[in-house]
């Protein structure tokens, strides 16, 4: 897809809040079942970063390319998974369904990140390129504001601030770094790849808040 359809989405905004919701804490309260499910984000980097699964190869949890750098998992295995390959829910779909639900037919690869203390994500971009097949969709439950010690610093320079339990379009073709300060609490975010068509866009427009 060109970047002509994406844009439609970014002349919004960059970080734009849709009106989908939950409360924080009954999401974060619900997840303590898988507890012991959390897997290793990317388990070839010594980083301190945890994922569990909404949607993945074959439904179950655990580690596997879900959790992993793509790009590095691909080239180690001979493999050829994309994002789009991710599309069986796990057990912990139903737990962040209301964000997910309306754009279930879109779906890719999603999961549900764990920054304990010290945690990050260096600088990146998340497509590099003149063609994009997907987009992000985040939802921040924990020490994700800067009053909390969590900081999501985009374009190098910029903190962003977020309503938890609010679902966000952003546009993660942009630099960011994610770091958690706290020297207690988790940074905790759902993360969504959402395949980029004319229906999926109008499907972001329409939770706009006008």
């Amino acid at each position: 897809m060109s970047f002509e359809l994406f844009n439609i989405i970014t002349a919004y905004g960059d970080q734009v809040n849709l009106t989908v919701e939950e409360d924080p804490d009954s999401i974060l309260n619900n997840l303590k079942q898988f507890d012991n499910n959390w897997s290793k984000y990317n388990p070839r980097k010594d980083i301190n970063r945890w994922g569990l699964s909404v949607t993945n190869l074959d439904g179950t949890l655990g580690p596997g390319p879900d959790l992993d750098s793509l790009y590095e998992y691909n080239k180690e295995n001979n493999t050829n998974i994309s994002e789009s390959d991710f599309i069986v829910p796990t057990p912990v779909y139903d737990i962040v369904r209301s964000y997910c639900d309306p754009f279930k037919k879109w779906l890719f690869r999603s999961h549900i990140l764990k920054l304990p203390p010290g945690g990050f994500f260096p600088n990146h971009v998340d497509n590099i390129g003149s063609t994009i097949d997907s987009f992000r969709l985040l939802v921040p439950l924990q020490t994700c504001n800067p009053l909390d010690n969590g900081y999501f610093i985009y374009e190098q320079y910029k903190i962003l601030f977020w309503e938890y339990g609010s679902l966000y379009f952003l546009n993660t073709c942009k630099r960011h770094t994610i770091f958690n300060a706290n020297d207690e609490d988790d940074h905790i975010v759902l993360i969504m790849n959402i395949k980029l068509t004319e229906e999926s866009v109008s499907t972001v427009l329409n939770l706009i808040e006008a």
